[in-house]
Parts: structure tokens; sequence; C-alpha cells
């Protein structure tokens, strides 16, 4: 029983990872024509309205709840609504497979987070070992000779980077929360940060000088589908499975997802949007699968 549980959350593992990793193509798709807020308000609604009526449909559970309230806007900020924005306008810049390739080191951040709060698991020799090879394999996915260190495609890096930092926040948080199901902060947490995204949305479209019929006017079909399938697959059923392996097995447990999004997104890209894959991002990638590979020796 045991042997066929494992292999049920390593499956799971490896559907997130797949599901995840495609998301990057779709978000490069979507980008194309739609604005990152736009893309994030889409994505973050139709997860809303779906992960709503899967609750409701399996289970009687209540969507809001008084208890871990702050905790659930602070989940909704920085595990949806910050990444969401940030990754969305990184792909303006960047290639998918760069971008999914440095989400690929949340867990480095999720085994740091852990390591120093209170209830979160402590890092051994390997633990280190795996995220000084982690951040190495982050830094040879930088641009150095004859650029300045903060040149556009660096600094987009960064903000990549600190969407990793962000979802690695988020995890650790939710397995703080004692008082509510896994599939409730799910839901309650997408719902908010559609909230914040909805309220955002005329100061930001304000500052564009632009007109909210003219952005809708711009959006191509090819476009709209990506962020549906954003929006179906890669949000809403990727949290259920993320969210559910979070509340069962840990959040350094279900950050190890990320050991093959960069593999599939990689695969994706090259596969669907013939990028480049370079030198510098094989070296990266294989150095950082490294690192995650001895954090999770330390972890077992």
């Amino acid at each position: 029983m045991k042997k066929k549980t494992q292999i049920i959350d390593y499956t799971g593992l490896f559907f997130l990872s797949a599901i995840w990793g495609s998301s990057f193509l779709f978000i490069k798709l979507s980008v194309e024509t739609m604005p990152p807020y736009i893309l994030t308000f889409f994505r973050l609604l139709i997860a809303s309205i779906i992960l709503s009526i899967f609750l409701k449909l399996s289970s009687k559970q209540q969507i809001f709840e008084k208890q871990d309230l702050w905790k659930m806007f602070f989940i909704a900020l920085v595990g949806n609504f910050i990444p969401f924005n940030l990754i969305s306008w990184g792909e303006l810049y960047v290639d998918s497979v760069v971008a999914s390739t440095l989400i690929g080191t949340m867990p480095l951040f999720t085994c740091i987070i852990s390591h120093f709060s209170l209830t979160g698991e402590k890092a051994n020799f390997s633990v280190f070992f795996g995220l000084f090879l982690g951040f190495l394999g982050m830094i040879a996915l930088f641009e150095f000779p004859n650029t300045e260190f903060l040149s556009r495609n660096n600094f987009v890096n960064l903000i990549i980077l600190f969407s990793a930092f962000c979802y690695a926040l988020s995890a650790n948080c939710v397995k703080s929360v004692r008082t509510l199901s896994s599939l409730q902060i799910a839901t309650s947490s997408t719902i908010y940060a559609t909230i914040l995204s909805f309220v955002s949305l005329p100061f930001i479209i304000s500052s564009q000088n632009n007109s909210i019929h003219n952005i809708l006017i711009s959006i191509s079909l090819k476009s709209l589908f990506a962020s549906l399938v954003l929006g179906v697959f890669c949000t809403a059923t990727a949290i259920i499975v993320f969210f559910y392996l979070i509340k069962k097995k840990g959040a350094v447990f279900a950050s190890q997802s990320n050991f093959l999004i960069p593999c599939f997104g990689i695969l994706w890209s090259y596969l669907f949007l013939n990028e480049d894959i370079n030198n510098q991002i094989i070296v990266g990638l294989t150095i950082i699968l490294f690192g995650l590979y001895f954090v999770h020796r330390g972890r077992n």
C-alpha cells in the first residue's frame, strides 16, 4: 500500500511538471497580442471559476473561511498575482525556455526558507551542496561577456528568479495553514488573486495611455486560445494537484515538481516555438538539476 501511494504521489509530480512546463509555451503564445496584466486576470478568472465549481461538486466545504484569512491573501499575492504578472512580462523579452529553467530553481528557495522557518525542514550538508550547485546553475544563465550585469536580459532573469522566490514563499505558507483543506486554500487564494488582479487593471490600463476596447480588439484568436489552455490546465488543474501534494507531503516535496519543469519547458519550446537551445542553457539547466538532485537526496 505504501509503495502504491508513493507511485501515485510521484505520478502527480510528473504530471504537474508536464503541465507547468507547458505553461511557459502558452504564456509566450498569449503575450504575442495580449498584455501580461490582461493575461494574468484572464487565467486567474478561469481558474477561479473551475476551482469553485470543483470544490462545490467534490465536497461541502466553504470557499471562504475566516480562519487564516491573512495567510490566504499572502498566498494569493506571492503565489499567484505577483509571479503570474512578472513571468508574463518577462516572456516579452526572453525565450520561454529561459523562463522555465529559472523557475526550476524554486525548490532551492523553498529549502532555504524552510530551513530558517521555525517549523520547516532543516537542511544538511547534501542540501547545502545542492543549493550551491543550483545557484551556480542560475549564474550560468546570465550574460556577462562585454555586457553590464544589469543588461535588459539579465534584469528580466532576476525578475523571473524573484518570481521563483515568491512561489517558494507561497509553498511554505500553504503548509502552515492547518485549518483549511488543500482545495479550500487553492480556491480561496486563486479567487483573492483574481480580485487583486481586477482591482489593479484600471490603474495599469490608465498608465498605458490605452483603452480597454483597443486592447481587447487587438488580441488574436491564437493568444486567446493559449490563455484559455493556460487558465484551465496550467493554472486550475495544476493548482489542485500542487496544493494537494503540499498538504499531503510537504512544501519541499511538492516543489520537486520543478525538477522536470525546465526539461518539459525546453521540450515544448523546441517542438512548438523553435527556440534556440544553446550551450549556456544546457549547462545552466544541467547544474541546476544536479543541485536539485542533492537537495532531494539530502531530504531523504
